[in-house]
């Protein structure tokens, strides 16, 4: 296994951290946090490149909100000082971990998201019914042949074991002043677990949980050798045309992640026919067609009915209106939405021309 050493002067050079710098800067130009720091952008990188060399970096207090979208969730800000250290950190690591993630880890990697994942779930679809085999008796064209194992990591970002983590990114990196920035940026966040958890918001905490849940890939593909497995952040399905099989491996995923201090969700793990549709990233997907959940119309038709009324009050405007409509059809769009879409816009326009 090759190990890396001396990363750490790379790290902390002004050229890391100004490339940090832009890459923070990236989508937030009227943000006034970041209008601020630009004014003298050069000097406090030149500070920050100080404290880091002299490890007395240490970052400043996490500013947190609740959303409710729609599961309820705490979402951390970082000041924007360590969004650059994020970022520097992230520069360095990425392209060694990076070669080692498996093809069908779909979150937070270049290339990669929502939609992929949902045409790599299609290919498997059809691999694994071979091309939409029928269970006998079959009364329409969904009632296809084989079955998911439909999991995810109960409270996962909360439950990332600090000691794990470190332990998997120590057998690369070799570098103690790297492995100290990486303990400084897990130890800042307070869970309520000593030793235990990852801010959701952080971009470390995204690339982290790769790192992390890379173990569980590297296993389910060479350990079960799985085909048909892909992963989004701490949800996974694996598709096989064997119910035995999946329970199976079900039992041995369990043991496994116990090594990793994490577990599966009690209620959200289950071995599901194909006929009856997999859920997968907000959609129902089906042999022949997808749906969008029920949970994200509702929340649509909640967000649109938010924006009409300030436009009816003279909060919002037409723009912001149909911004919030561009954005939900170009996610429902990878679903069998045309009418639906059709439908929603229609209502759209007739409430503000009223």
């Amino acid at each position: 296994m090759k190990t890396y050493n001396r990363l750490f002067d790379k790290l902390v050079s002004m050229e890391n951290l100004e490339n940090a710098y832009w890459k923070a800067c990236r989508g937030k130009s009227n943000n006034p946090v970041v209008l601020e720091f630009e004014k003298h952008w050069q000097l406090h990188l030149v500070t920050l490149h100080a404290e880091l060399k002299n490890k007395t970096y240490q970052p400043r207090p996490l500013k947190t909100f609740v959303l409710r979208d729609p599961k309820t969730r705490t979402i951390c800000v970082s000041d924007f000082r360590d969004r650059i250290v994020h970022h520097a950190l992230v520069n360095i690591l990425q392209p060694i971990f990076e070669p080692r993630f498996i093809h069908d880890s779909y979150a937070s990697r270049k290339g990669k998201g929502t939609l992929s994942a949902l045409k790599r779930f299609d290919v498997f679809l059809h691999k694994v019914t071979q091309n939409g085999r029928l269970v006998a008796d079959a009364r329409s064209a969904n009632a296809v042949c084989g079955y998911a194992l439909k999991a995810d990591i109960k409270h996962y970002f909360d439950n990332v074991d600090h000691a794990v983590l470190l332990s998997i990114i120590a057998k690369r990196i070799k570098d103690k002043d790297v492995l100290w920035l990486v303990r400084t940026v897990l130890n800042h966040y307070n869970s309520g677990i000593p030793g235990k958890g990852m801010p959701l918001g952080n971009w470390t905490s995204q690339f982290f949980a790769n790192i992390y849940l890379n173990e569980l890939d590297q296993y389910i593909k060479h350990q079960l050798k799985s085909k048909y497995y892909i992963r989004y952040v701490d949800d996974f399905v694996i598709l096989h045309k064997s119910k035995t099989t999946l329970q199976e491996y079900l039992a041995q995923i369990r043991k496994f992640l116990a090594s990793l201090e994490i577990e599966l969700h009690p209620t959200k793990c289950a071995i599901i026919p194909l006929s009856q549709g997999v859920g997968l990233l907000g959609f129902k997907v089906f042999y022949t067609h997808k749906r969008v959940r029920k949970r994200n119309l509702l929340k649509i038709y909640q967000r649109i009915s938010e924006l009409v009324d300030g436009y009816k009050q003279g909060m919002v405007n037409t723009q912001d209106v149909f911004e919030a409509l561009k954005g939900w059809n170009a996610y429902a769009m990878h679903a069998n939405t045309y009418h639906l879409r059709q439908r929603i816009t229609m209502m759209v326009e007739q409430e503000l021309e009223r």
